[in-house]
Formats: C-alpha cells, structure tokens, sequence
C-alpha cells in the first residue's frame, strides 16, 4: 500500500506530545498528526492561536526528534464558534509551516438552519485561504451532523472546493450516525482526503468504545478492499472507554494496531 499511517495524539489523552511521540515512534511508526484541540488535547505548545517567530519550527524539531514527520494537525472545538475564521487560519498557518498538508476539524455544533449557514459561511473564507497555503481541510464525521459518509458527501458536494474534504472515520458513523462503515463509507470515499482506521468494540450506536484496531466489530477486510485505490493519508486513532488509562496500556494497543496493520500490508 502506498498510503501514509499516523497516530493522532488524541490517543494520548492525560499525555504530553512527548510521551505520545514516545510510544508512537517505538511502535514503529513513521508519521504523526498532532492534536491541538482546545478544552481536550494541547499537544501543540503553544496553541497555534498564540505561536510567535519560531515557535513552529521548535515543535517541527520536537517531533523530529522522536523520528517522525507531521503528517496532519487535528485542530477541532473551534468551528461553530464567533470566532472561527481567525483561529482556524491560525491553525492552517502552523500546519503550513510545519509541512502538513492537511488541517483535520469537525463542523462543531450545528442544531438548526442558522448554524449550517455560518457553517458554510465560515468555510467558504478558509477554503481559499487554506488553498493558498497548500493545506486541505478535512471534515471529521462528528457530532450528530456530519454523522455518516452519506451526510459528509452531501457537505462536500454544497461546498464545493477541492480544499475542502472529508476524513472519514470508519467508527464515528458507527457511534455517532449508527450506521455500518463497511457499507456508509461507499458514499465518502469520492470526497474523502483522509481516512480515520478507528476500532468499535460493540457496534452499538452511542458506545463509547474504541480498542485496538482488531479488537472490536469493524470489518476492517471489507473497509481494506474498499479503499484499495485509495492513496492518500490514514491516521490511527484509539480511545478506549473514555476513561483514564496507563500509558503503558496505550503504548500496547499502539503497538497491537501497528501489528495489525503491517499483518495487512499497510506498514
């Protein structure tokens, strides 16, 4: 497979970037995407937001020295804010200078008419911006909507820029949209320009329950068949029960994934 493999920081949650860079690059990976999500994950220091003259460059020398390159940044909880435009070019600016091209957010809370138009609205003002900076956006299927790849392509196809893109995550249908990836992926994959590989032990819609890749339900040779012509990046991403866990614990399911993908080909 020509595809590139991270592991998002996120999977790290009560740990530095460092300890996350840690397991990630003794597990075997090459890659990282690192998580700046407000409020959550803090994994870029200082936020984005806040980053003067050089400070992207220590982090760029942070991550290559634990031996990986940046592949993508995860900067969610900032859409759907009054605020939005100004912290998510922010946002690209770091990711541009650090060499990532691509810029992972969810589409924040949209309950009704008014928050789809500012959604759009707001995107409309980054999507050129993040062309001119050579970052493609990458729209998460989170929250209650954009839940499944059918709702995500019909996001794209309103939007309509080739800066503007979907990174699906074969579990968040399931918890979020209830609804199968193995199949719901179909529609996504003509929008997708990220891929999120993201276990589900039960398939139970609204299961907070994300193991090691091969130790839940997902069907992950039906997902693998499925993308088999798609070349662009895939980042790991575990997060258990939603409750604390040891780093140790963290770094063996890291490995475990990293296993399961090399047994498949991907690394």
């Amino acid at each position: 497979m020509n595809n590139k493999i991270a592991v998002v920081t996120s999977t790290y949650p009560n740990y530095d970037a460092d300890q996350a860079m840690e397991g990630i690059s003794a597990a075997g990976f090459q890659y990282v995407d690192l998580a700046t999500c407000p409020g959550f994950f803090e994994h870029i220091k200082p936020r984005p937001e806040q980053m003067e003259k050089g400070d992207a460059e220590k982090v760029m020398d942070q991550v290559a020295g634990h031996g990986l390159s940046l592949l993508a940044v995860s900067g969610h909880t900032r859409m759907g804010k009054p605020d939005s435009v100004d912290n998510l070019k922010k946002v690209i600016d770091f990711a541009s200078q650090a060499g990532a091209g691509y810029l992972i957010t969810d589409a924040g809370e949209v309950k009704n008419s008014q928050d789809e138009k500012k959604f759009y609205a707001d995107m409309a003002k980054l999507a050129d911006y993040a062309q001119d900076k050579k970052v493609t956006i990458c729209v998460e299927m989170h929250g209650e909507w954009c839940n499944t790849g059918t709702k995500g392509a019909e996001i794209m196809k309103k939007i309509g820029h080739p800066h503007v893109k979907l990174n699906y995550d074969t579990s968040n249908v399931i918890f979020y949209g209830g609804v199968s990836p193995e199949e719901d992926i179909d529609a996504a994959l003509p929008h997708m320009a990220y891929l999120h590989l993201k276990e589900h032990g039960s398939g139970k819609k609204g299961d907070w329950n994300f193991p090691a890749l091969g130790d839940g339900v997902v069907n992950f040779e039906t997902i693998f068949e499925k993308i088999k012509n798609y070349t662009g990046p895939i980042d790991v991403e575990i997060e258990f029960d939603g409750k604390e866990h040891s780093l140790e614990e963290i770094n063996a399911a890291v490995a475990k994934s990293y296993d399961f993908l090399k047994n498949h080909g991907y690394v």
